[in-house]
Parts: structure tokens; sequence; C-alpha cells
């Protein structure tokens, strides 16, 4: 608790009371106020006006804390750790994009869960999806900082993007002298590629009926048969 109590001859300025101070954000938010108990009869708590202003004073203090408290809240569920190194924060307290040796030897990509007390909590792209991972990473942050439903999900909302692992990758080997190779990005965006080969099949399949349309001569189960046999070889190439 923030409040001093100065008696008569304590205080530079003569005043006498309770001071109250809150400081947060290295200072940037600065609270300060003073409750004078000089008019009291007894600068103790005999006197009913000296202790009206020392609960006035705890009370300012108590309504500080919670600002400060609210404020360290939103900071964490909101902005990056300012101590978290060059390409690995995700817009909170408590994630980070990591390339970290997987059980001593190669290195792969995951998300990394920093727990109080505890050893940091890894999910790793070569056992999930980057979307899995991601949604694992988040709720398991949730549950262990407490963070409110509604701010869960602004952040599960809003994963970052795949092209950062390379931007990570880069700051690690250039910078940092680590020697990742790029073969450890391929879980990063095989989801990613994924996605644009179905969309690419499904494009293709598309064009092929559009192209091929039905005649008195060709039946529905026929084009069919083409279409399964085209998607076949399709994929086979892709693979």
């Amino acid at each position: 608790m923030s409040v001093t109590y100065y008696g008569d001859g304590e205080h530079p300025s003569g005043f006498v009371g309770f001071r109250v101070v809150r400081s947060w954000d290295h200072g940037k938010n600065y609270r300060q106020c003073y409750f004078s108990t000089s008019t009291a009869k007894f600068q103790s708590d005999n006197d009913v006006y000296f202790r009206y202003q020392k609960l006035r004073a705890e009370h300012q203090d108590a309504c500080w804390a919670v600002e400060s408290l609210e404020y360290q809240y939103k900071q964490f569920v909101t902005s990056t750790k300012a101590t978290t190194k060059p390409e690995r924060g995700l817009g909170v307290h408590g994630i980070t994009a990591m390339f970290a040796r997987w059980h001593g030897g190669r290195w792969e990509p995951c998300f990394s869960v920093s727990r109080p007390g505890k050893p940091q909590k890894r999910f790793f792209f070569r056992h999930h999806s980057f979307t899995k991972a991601w949604e694992l990473a988040v709720d398991h942050w949730a549950q262990e900082n407490g963070i409110m439903n509604g701010d869960r999900d602004q952040v599960l909302n809003f994963p970052p993007e795949p092209a950062q692992f390379k931007r990570l990758r880069r700051q690690m080997n250039d910078i940092e002298g680590s020697s990742v190779p790029v073969e450890a990005l391929r879980p990063v965006f095989q989801e990613q590629r994924g996605l644009m080969n179905a969309k690419q099949s499904a494009k293709k399949i598309n064009a092929l009926k559009s192209t091929k349309p039905f005649t008195s001569s060709t039946s529905p189960l026929s084009t069919e048969t083409e279409i399964s046999e085209w998607f076949r070889h399709a994929v086979e190439g892709l693979s």
C-alpha cells in the first residue's frame, strides 16, 4: 500500500496527514494526493476526523491500484513484452514464435507459451497444423494467465502470418549466428500450401466441367468418371 503518514515536523513543507502515491508504466502514469489531518484534535485513530482522512487515503490508494492492474492487464493482452527478442513477438505478453531444437536435434518451428514459475510450453508444427498450434497456444496462454474469454477470442482471431517465421529465420541466422536450415520452414507453410492446392484443383475441375458440357452422346456418369480420373492424376502430380 502506497500510503504514508507524516506527523508534525516530518514533512519538509510542514504538511501533517496522509500522502498517497502510485506509479506504473515506468513512471509514465504517476498519481499523488494529500489528505491533511492538521485540524484533527488527536493524530491517532482515537480521533474521528483522523480516521476519516486515513480511510479516504486508503480508498484512493485502492482505486489507483485497480487502475494500475487494469492498465497492466490491457498491456498484457494487446502488446508484445518490451524484452522480447526481434521477430518473436506476437502482439501479446507470453506467446512467442520460435525455432527450437527438437530433443536437441534439428530445428523445429513452434509457438511458445511462457508460464510463471514453470518451463515454457511449446506447440510444434510437426504435431499440429499452423492454425491448430495457434489455437492450442492461445488457449493454454489464456488458462495460465486468467485471460478473459473476450480477450482470448480477440487474440485467437488474429493469428500471425506464416511469413513471420521467414523473418525470424533470417534474424536468427544473419544477426544472431544460428544455422536454421530452410527446410525448417516447411511445416510452417504446409497448411497454406494444402489450401492453395485444393483451390487450384477446384478451379481446374470447374474449368473442366464448363468446357465439356453434356451432349446427347455423353452421359453424366461418364463425365463424372472422367473428372475423377483427371483429379486422381492431378493429385498424384501435386504430391
